[in-house]
């Protein structure tokens, strides 16, 4: 969005976006270049890209696939750090679909999930609604 001239006015749902990027009003998307733009956005995307497949070798990787969870470094403190697998307890492959998911989280909800609904349980819909009076 920023290589298209996003500003970040916040005004995307109401159709008044001052750069002209979010609207469907001519008066206001009038001064957008859309050659300029998508050159920016072309250049923009290449160079991410070109940055990931740097982070990729750095990290001895040869394809986006490899990366994983043990990748990825987070400080938890000032002086430690940890890699994501370390922090997060994740979902072994088919866990869902084979039985009860000994992941807490997961433990918990996992019974009262729906097939015919994506409505939330009802204590959660409880929560949701006293966050809205």
């Amino acid at each position: 969005m920023f290589s298209l001239g996003c500003i970040q006015a916040l005004n995307c749902h109401s159709d008044k976006c001052p750069s002209g990027v979010a609207t469907q009003n001519p008066r206001r998307s009038r001064h957008l270049d859309v050659e300029d733009k998508s050159a920016r956005v072309y250049h923009f995307h290449d160079n991410t890209l070109r940055a990931l497949a740097e982070m990729l070798a750095a990290a001895g990787l040869k394809h986006p696939l490899e990366l994983g969870p043990e990748h990825i470094i987070r400080r938890v403190s000032d002086n430690e750090v940890q890699s994501l697998d370390q922090i997060f307890t994740f979902l072994k492959p088919n866990e869902l679909l084979e039985g009860e998911p000994e992941h807490t989280v997961f433990s918990h909800y996992w019974k009262q999930a729906r097939t015919d609904s994506f409505q939330p349980p009802a204590q959660i819909a409880r929560l949701r609604m006293t966050k809205l009076e």
